[in-house]
């Protein structure tokens, strides 16, 4: 603004000096001072007018350079619009997928309730009515699936997982020998003895005081049967030595233990 207050008061002084040159007597001409200070002045202006052209011509590149900016960054808004409705869209069809495989697997889950149900039911009859190994033990793991299933604690798929983790796990039993401690009824006393276990077939027992029996099943019920010959004490003990030498695997001669 002070510049172009400038630069119209210049303007105005050289209309005065014009005037002031070209009112003298037409024979006249002006003396070479005036000459001078027109002179001065026109230079002046026509600076400063280019200084202003110049300034006007810059800010007009700024403001076409800031009219581009803004047209690049909403051309930028745009697409990142674009951008969030597509994954708008993704997710909406993402939640759809995921609410129907929720329904599917909850379909399957009470499908498979009934499985699980006759499962548990199906291994207990066989641990009640199988070699009483650790017969407690078993049947309170199964049972503890069991009551974490009906809690709702154990959906049906992960009580599913558990059952068939179980079931490798009796099989294993079938699988193996080896020598254990167990609580056993001999002679209508409760006695903590030796337990020798051959597969899940038959299982031999040898009390602290060198008493030696079988597990025997009578109907449903197995009962501790003492041995009392000595060839069968001898082959009971014969038993228990070799597995305590890790001797697992092997030909052993043993009292019958089948009914």
């Amino acid at each position: 603004m002070n510049r172009k207050t400038n630069l119209i008061a210049k303007s105005s002084m050289l209309l005065l000096l014009c005037f002031g040159t070209f009112s003298v007597t037409s024979a006249a001409y002006a003396d070479e001072d005036t000459l001078t200070k027109f002179a001065r002045v026109l230079t002046e202006l026509r600076t400063e007018v280019e200084e202003l052209s110049s300034e006007v011509e810059a800010s007009k590149e700024n403001q076409r350079a800031q009219l581009r900016s803004l047209a690049a960054q909403k051309t930028d808004l745009e697409l990142q619009i674009q951008r969030e409705e597509r994954r708008a869209e993704q997710l909406k069809a993402q939640q759809k997928r995921e609410i129907e495989d929720v329904s599917k697997a909850s379909e399957a889950s009470e499908e498979l309730k009934p499985v699980v149900k006759n499962a548990v039911e199906k291994l207990r009859a066989q641990i009640n009515n199988g070699l009483p190994f650790k017969k407690v033990e078993r049947l309170a793991a199964l049972e503890k699936i069991e009551s974490q299933f009906n809690q709702g604690l154990l959906p049906p798929e992960k009580a599913v997982a558990r059952l068939w983790a179980f079931v490798e796990d009796e099989m294993r039993l079938t699988r193996e020998n080896g020598l254990y401690r167990q609580s056993i009824e001999v002679d209508g006393q409760e006695e903590l003895a030796e337990i020798a276990r051959v597969g899940m077939v038959s299982m031999y027992f040898r009390t602290n005081d060198g008493r030696v029996g079988k597990s025997v099943k009578n109907g449903e019920d197995w009962s501790y049967t003492l041995i009392r010959d000595e060839e069968g004490k001898a082959q009971i003990d014969a038993l228990f030595d070799a597995f305590k030498k890790q001797i697992r695997v092997g030909y052993f001669q043993l009292p019958n233990a089948l009914p």
